[in-house]
């Protein structure tokens, strides 16, 4: 039986919590704004129940304009990861295109998450989020991907309709639904389109849900805007893989909403920042931190990492640590240490507050949920910390940690490149920022560990760099000497940075 998970309207919301008592943050973090009128509720099937599922990221904590992108493969379905590889390099490359110039000092950003709508009965649905960030506010768009399992064919959403008579059908539908909603819908813009109707599925009940991107039938501020058209009058129009999906979808409905925080999530206290057997105010101590896992390269550097008897850090982001809680496990019982790197890897310095606070917990309850232990740390993607992101990990109880030594190596993929600056940089007290997915970390990691190894360097996690010190929650830690703060900081009016002793660095001004 699939986890049952939300995205829609403040009408769906109101109606689950009214029926269960159970609030569901929507799984992007966003805020319930479809209007009430729409049941567009849409089930998203637990990815750690799917077998032979890894997740491809693609992602750089160090470069701008801002990249991150994520989307599932599944062992037994090639061709649909080769489809969801296409798509997302397509949006990479329109991205990289000349957008207009960055305002209020942030750089833009393209984020590409996904979630699985469908994983059973010969059917796969992933439903993909596009979200672009000009430097002023965030603009989504939405598609939907099916599988047929069956057939080894990958389909578009519009190919869950019949012909192109049921798609004129559909439109029509869909212009006189928006049209009841009253002013301000764009109901001209609706066409028989199917580029338009790209992301569909269906609620628990079989209606067909219509999806469509911020700003393309509604003003922009609205958001995600979507209308359900009534089983009985979208069940004529579909095709035959269409029906299939339905059912698919209808199967992996759960009888009941499960608890959130779910049942299994009750860690235990956190130990004692000393665990490890290294004293770094005496030995010569560096921590390894790797971003952006799990993913397909995570076991070989738990191997390698292994052989040298060495621990890491690793800052995982919720949606992939969700799918993958085995390798969770894996990594804290090596004596690794499972940290919080926000649940969508969006910048988090150009959300709101509550945004950033549903970023933060989310990934705490995916990793407490795999490990038995919540993360105890925070790395903020791109290394982006406001005011607002550092009061939110307060109130988390999670340290901010940066870095001192970029090793570049989520673009580079020169291993002995990687390894040169990784050996260069290292001092004693040293943050070394890794990526999972780097094209040449798995490959220079033995070299590596090789080197400062043969330099008397000792491999720990980020806390036992300050031993009895301890790290305190909200602030921010780019190496484990009383020396101030040097990593990551492009200070701005609009942000801020911290010496991990709490005083604010020279220079450097709060945010409103």
């Amino acid at each position: 039986m699939s986890r049952l998970l939300l995205s829609g309207g403040i009408a769906a919301v109101a109606a689950i919590t009214t029926g269960c008592g159970v609030l569901l943050p929507s799984p992007f973090g966003d805020d319930p704004i479809t209007l009430p009128s729409q049941p567009t509720v849409i089930n998203f099937v637990d990815p750690s129940t799917v077998d032979g599922l890894s997740v491809h990221t693609t992602s750089d904590d160090s470069g701008t304009p801002h990249i991150f992108v994520s989307y599932p493969t599944p062992a037994s379905a090639p061709a649909l990861a080769e489809k969801l590889r296409e798509v997302t390099s397509t949006a990479v490359h329109r991205f990289a295109q000349p957008t207009p110039a960055p305002t209020y000092g942030r750089p833009p950003e393209l984020n590409v998450g996904w979630q699985l709508t469908a994983a059973s009965g010969g059917v796969f649905g992933v439903r993909m989020r596009t979200g672009t960030f000009t430097g002023s506010e965030w603009k989504n768009s939405l598609s939907t991907i099916w599988y047929d399992q069956n057939a080894r064919r990958v389909h578009d959403s519009a190919d869950l309709l019949k012909d192109g008579k049921a798609l004129t059908t559909l439109s029509g539908m869909v212009q006189n639904r928006l049209w009841s909603l009253g002013e301000g819908m764009k109901v001209s813009a609706v066409k028989p389109d199917r580029t338009m109707f790209d992301s569909l599925n269906f609620n628990p009940h079989g209606d067909l849900v219509v999806e469509f991107d911020d700003g393309q039938v509604a003003p922009a501020r609205m958001g995600r805007m979507a209308v359900a058209v009534p089983k009985q009058e979208a069940t004529p129009l579909l095709s035959d893989f269409g029906r299939e999906v339905m059912r698919a979808v209808d199967s992996a409905t759960p009888g009941s909403i499960p608890a959130f925080p779910p049942p299994e999530f009750s860690a235990p206290p956190a130990p004692s920042p000393g665990d490890g057997t290294v004293d770094c105010a005496t030995s010569r101590c560096v921590a390894l931190t790797f971003d952006d896992g799990p993913g397909p390269e995570t076991d070989r550097l738990l191997y390698t990492l292994a052989a040298y008897k060495a621990r890491a850090t690793f800052f995982t982001v919720g949606g992939s640590a969700e799918a993958q809680p085995a390798l969770l496990r894996r990594m804290t019982a090596a004596g690794h240490l499972v940290a919080d790197h926000s649940w969508s890897h969006r910048d988090l310095a150009t959300l709101s507050a509550r945004k950033i606070s549903d970023e933060l917990s989310r990934t705490q309850i995916a990793v407490g949920a795999a490990t038995g232990r919540p993360s105890e740390l925070l790395r903020a993607p791109y290394g982006d910390v406001s005011a607002q992101v550092m009061n939110a990990a307060r109130v988390l109880k999670l340290p901010i940690v940066g870095w001192s030594v970029d090793t570049a190596d989520a673009r580079d993929p020169d291993p002995a490149a990687v390894t040169r600056r990784a050996i260069d940089g290292a001092r004693p007290g040293s943050i070394i920022l890794m990526h999972d997915a780097g094209p040449a970390t798995a490959t220079a990691l033995p070299k590596v560990l090789e080197a400062l190894a043969a330099r008397g360097y000792a491999f720990v996690t980020v806390p036992e760099l300050y031993g009895s010190r301890g790290m305190e929650p909200g602030q921010i830690y780019d190496k484990g000497t009383l020396a101030p703060a040097t990593g990551r900081n492009r200070s701005s009016s609009r942000r801020t940075r911290t010496r991990h002793d709490g005083s604010t660095m020279p220079g450097a001004q709060t945010a409103p």
